[in-house]
């Protein structure tokens, strides 16, 4: 499980700090970094025990994106968004468990801390491209490009958890100004209580 969470971390980097810079200069397309994003999900897969009812469940669900997109559609559907979102979900509770269990600092568990951060941004960056698909008027778009919607909204998904928030992409719908709230608020509290849980696991240390 150790080495998945370091595949995984490795995983997320690779999507969203070189995959960005791939597309930007014409060396991946939208389905180059579908692709990419399909490797976090299955790092994802291997964290769970492998005879749990966990990891059986979602290796079904990455079968079904994957012959859902080579088979049937590539553009994201209803169904692509729901397994992706349960994949990513029991993925962040898995991580959040053994920080919680853990009795000792060390590499991976600031990896698998990292890890949650960054996934709760792709869990937020899937709901608001679900709530896209069934309400494409939620949000306003300053300079909106069809082409670029996934990137655009990865992007406004990690600037609402980190509530920075440039304003170019607006929420518009109730349901869409909600979610990025909650959004911004469960940003801000993953960080407090990371970083009360490394304090306290800190002190504890000494004390031994």
């Amino acid at each position: 499980m150790k080495f998945a969470n370091h595949y995984l971390l490795a995983s997320i980097f690779l999507v969203f700090f070189l995959g960005p810079i791939g597309f930007d200069y014409g060396l991946l397309s939208i389905m180059n970094l579908e692709i990419l994003f399909l490797t976090i999900l299955t790092f994802s897969i291997f964290l769970h025990e492998h005879n749990s009812k966990l990891f059986k469940l979602t290796v079904i669900s990455l079968l079904i994106i994957l012959i859902n997109i080579l088979f049937f559609d590539f553009n994201q559907s209803v169904l692509q968004y729901f397994l992706k979102l349960f994949i990513i979900s029991v993925t962040i509770i898995e991580l959040f468990k053994e920080i919680i269990r853990t009795k000792k600092i060390d590499f991976h568990i600031i990896s698998s801390a990292i890890s949650i951060y960054i996934l709760i941004g792709i869990f937020w960056y899937l709901l608001f491209m679900f709530l896209l698909t069934i309400d494409p008027d939620s949000f306003y778009f300053r300079n909106l490009k069809e082409e670029h919607l996934s990137i655009d909204m990865i992007y406004f998904s990690f600037t609402t958890l980190t509530t920075l928030g440039y304003g170019d992409i607006t929420p518009v719908s109730y349901t869409a100004k909600m979610w990025s709230i909650t959004e911004a608020m469960i940003g801000v509290m993953f960080l407090a209580v990371m970083i009360s849980r490394v304090v306290s696991l800190f002190g504890s240390k000494k004390k031994n």
